[in-house]
């Protein structure tokens, strides 16, 4: 299992996440060359802008603990595959995107791995939530349907907690028997305090 804290306003953007019923999310990694994290972060704000006009939105998140830490991951969420094909080519053939990969080719700030490609398969992101905790388990695709099942037992547990769970599965990874579990909070605090109360819990 490997695990990470992503926090919004770390990176002090614009959130250009529009929509909520998001079948399928991609997300891309950039990490930082060191003496280049102003410049990375720049350019990674302007690719959500522009990948965000041809997605049902984008979100920028910080690694601020756990693996990765110092990452940033641009989120973009689709209605179905059709549509994050549609928005490939068009991602492709943007003269603004087009440009900022000039700028990458010739003065690179930082590596980007992705995109990856995952499938919802239980909730769907809030853009009111700021922090986010992140659970990866490597888990082989024949037991993926029983470990769904005991998201009803996670749901009752966190019944009480201002907490938004979502989880999915890998359509395109580097990695594909895994399964991604994220807890959204409002802000660092509010995850916190549901980590003492629920998290560290006999029934959690």
């Amino acid at each position: 299992m490997t695990s990470c804290l992503e926090y919004f306003d770390s990176l002090k953007t614009l959130d250009y996440f529009k929509e909520e019923n998001a079948m399928f999310v991609s997300r891309r990694i950039m990490s930082p060359s060191v003496g280049k994290t102003a410049l990375a972060h720049e350019r990674v704000k302007r690719a959500a802008s522009i990948i965000g006009r041809h997605s049902h939105g984008t979100r920028l998140l910080k690694v601020v603990a756990g693996e990765g830490v110092g990452d940033v991951h641009l989120y973009s969420m689709y209605e179905s595959m059709a549509h994050a094909g549609r928005a490939s080519m068009a991602m492709a053939e943007d003269s603004d995107m087009q440009a900022l990969m000039a700028e990458r080719e010739a003065d690179p700030a930082g590596h980007v791995h992705g995109p990856e490609l995952m499938r919802m398969l239980h909730g769907a992101p809030d853009a009111a939530n700021k922090a986010s905790m992140q659970r990866v388990y490597e888990i082989s695709r024949k037991n993926i349907p029983a470990a769904m099942g005991l998201m009803a037992e996670l749901q009752e547990i966190t019944k009480d907690e201002a907490v938004n769970i979502i989880a999915g599965v890998p359509v395109f990874a580097e990695k594909m028997d895994v399964l991604s579990i994220s807890y959204g909070f409002a802000d660092m605090e509010a995850l916190g305090d549901a980590t003492d109360r629920v998290g560290l819990s006999e029934a959690f």
